[in-house]
């Protein structure tokens, strides 16, 4: 019989959980009392978010100095403050270093139109455009800019080629029809409110200047509907905001920001081998925003990749959670699963693959790797790898066919298959070998 190899995740390689040195529990007598923690008021954790975003920054200036990446990131922390002086700073430093940045003249195109100096944010917005013409919202904001200066005839132009390229964009036909009102244009005006609406029905701003269009056009009736609608939908909007604690929100919304950040930062330390300090941010992340899946799955992808996978297999079920219909993430459970021995529970995640993907062969495949390794059953094992076969003809999915076929006894489908496999990939040395010790065997 073919020796039975397991199918390979390259992304997950581990050593058996066993192979780690365990973390022995201290005993009761020798642990110090924890003290308890410290409520904060909104007020004190903002702050102290804050505080400690800050001095990260300043540890990424220093691991990373003369990095144009870290100096846009971080001008962007600064810029989220509100110490857009500090932002200008190091987002120009990081133009020098790399003038390729739309991001960067972006970003400094905002700022500029936040203080009133529009000008100055068409030229910085035209940069950008000029290295990436495809990148979201440069020209609206090109366009915005240029209605403040109440250049309606070139925000136009700006906007109808935005149009071209992002046709859903709602911003833009706003945008449109307030340009084109200005322009007394109160046809195209209300043709672009009207996409709006149709895009975002709860645009509020679009139903008032749909009011002001059919006002002009002196459509009464029309303009009395749409008034009606905008009064409707702006109650509800204060309503709404009455309803919420401000502090509170933005507390959750400031959370939300860091956790992001938090996440960026990791991937810069986990680019630089840092897996310690790329852990350190990420579990902060989760904490700060648990809802946050890239986080957990950046975190699961860091266990799987240093040699922990019951932490790995943790996020992953985590992640399971929040996407049920994912199947990928039932895949990396059930692959982890089998490599820490846990069979049913692989078995349970990988039918779960199977019934969310059932035109992909990754789950039959896993499957029936699982079936032959634990020899539960062979001629099970050898129809989820002809099916495996039917759905893609790969190597490796003859490769499997060729070892449940030799397991089943059935030697002339065994060659066949593994003839297959080394068509598909001849530099494959495992493929010839198992073609060959078939093909020995008397």
């Amino acid at each position: 019989m073919c020796a039975i190899i397991a199918g390979v995740l390259v992304q997950w390689l581990f050593s058996a959980a066993s192979d780690r040195p365990q973390e022995t529990e201290r005993s009761s007598s020798s642990a110090k009392p924890q003290a308890a923690p410290i409520e904060l008021t909104p007020e004190e954790e903002t702050a102290a978010l804050k505080k400690e975003e800050m001095q990260l920054t300043q540890q990424l200036l220093r691991d990373f100095p003369g990095n144009d990446v870290i100096l846009a990131f971080v001008g962007s922390v600064y810029r989220q403050h509100g110490n857009n002086t500090e932002a200008v700073k190091l987002l120009n430093k990081a133009l020098e270093l790399n003038p390729n940045r739309p991001d960067v003249y972006n970003a400094l195109g905002s700022i500029a139109f936040a203080k009133g100096s529009y000008e100055e944010a068409i030229t910085y917005l035209n940069r950008a455009l000029k290295i990436d013409t495809r990148q979201p919202g440069l020209r609206s904001s090109i366009a915005f800019s240029l209605m403040a200066l109440g250049r309606y005839t070139e925000a136009i132009e700006q906007l109808d080629n935005n149009v071209q390229i992002f046709p859903k964009s709602v911003y833009s036909h706003f945008l449109l029809g307030q340009a084109c009102l200005q322009q007394k244009d109160y046809d195209n005006a209300r043709e672009h409110y009207l996409t709006a609406i149709e895009l975002d029905q709860n645009y509020v701003n679009a139903y008032y200047g749909l009011f002001t269009a059919y006002s002009r056009l002196e459509r009464q009736d029309k303009a009395r509907e749409y008034m009606a609608a905008f009064r409707r939908l702006k109650a509800e909007e204060i309503e709404a905001s009455k309803a919420r604690d401000k502090l509170y929100d933005d507390l959750v919304l400031m959370r939300q920001t860091i956790a992001e950040n938090q996440i960026f930062a990791a991937r810069i330390y986990q680019a630089g081998g840092r897996s310690d300090k790329t852990e350190e941010l990420l579990q902060k992340a989760a904490i700060l925003n648990p809802k946050n899946i890239i986080c957990l799955k950046e975190l699961a992808g860091l266990y799987s990749t240093t040699n922990r996978p019951t932490e790995a297999l943790k996020m992953y079920k985590r992640i399971s959670e929040s996407e049920p219909q994912n199947p990928a993430c039932f895949f990396n459970v059930g692959v982890i699963s089998a490599m820490l021995k846990r069979f049913d529970d692989a078995e349970e995640a990988l039918r779960k693959v199977i019934k969310l993907a059932p035109e992909d062969s990754r789950g039959y495949r896993e499957l029936a790797w699982l079936y032959l390794n634990t020899k539960k059953s062979h001629s099970q094992a050898r129809k989820l790898a002809e099916k495996a076969v039917k759905l893609e003809k790969t190597a490796v999915n003859y490769y499997l066919l060729a070892c449940a076929c030799d397991m089943n006894g059935d030697r002339t489908n065994a060659l066949e298959a593994a003839e297959q496999a080394i068509q598909l990939d001849p530099g494959n040395v495992e493929y010839k070998q198992i073609y060959q010790r078939i093909k020995n065997r008397k």
